[in-house]
């Protein structure tokens, strides 16, 4: 897990403001194309989830919340990383273990999302 967790931490560290757009706008892409394969149902669930919380302007997190998950995101666009994505079966399986890893890390967060959108849709 380590290879992923540096992959991420090294794009953490270079991801800034400006790449939002575009990383949000590839990751959509990128949703599209996934939804066409079942077997990526918990990979979009978690993918879907940090995204989320990234475009949600009613939800604050830190800034260093948010660079890590558009990093995780970052990671699941770029399609030769770790296991490049055109490799049939097993492209997306580090994209899999990377967003677990953020959805781990992030749990409090993730935790605390959850609530607010449960607080936000009540009368």
């Amino acid at each position: 897990m380590s290879a992923p967790r540096n992959a991420v931490r090294s794009l953490e560290a270079t991801v800034t403001p400006e790449d939002e757009a575009s990383i949000l706008a590839r990751t959509e892409r990128l949703f599209a194309s996934l939804s066409l394969i079942r077997s990526a149902a918990s990979l979009l669930f978690d993918a879907r989830t940090l995204y989320a919380m990234v475009r949600d302007a009613t939800f604050t997190m830190s800034w260093n919340t948010k660079a890590t998950i558009l990093a995780a995101l970052l990671y699941l666009v770029v399609p030769t990383d770790l296991t490049p994505d055109f490799i049939p079966g097993i492209g997306f399986i580090d994209d899999a273990l990377v967003l677990r890893w953020v959805i781990k890390r992030l749990h409090n967060e993730a935790n605390r999302y959850a609530d607010h959108i449960r607080n936000s849709h009540r009368p």
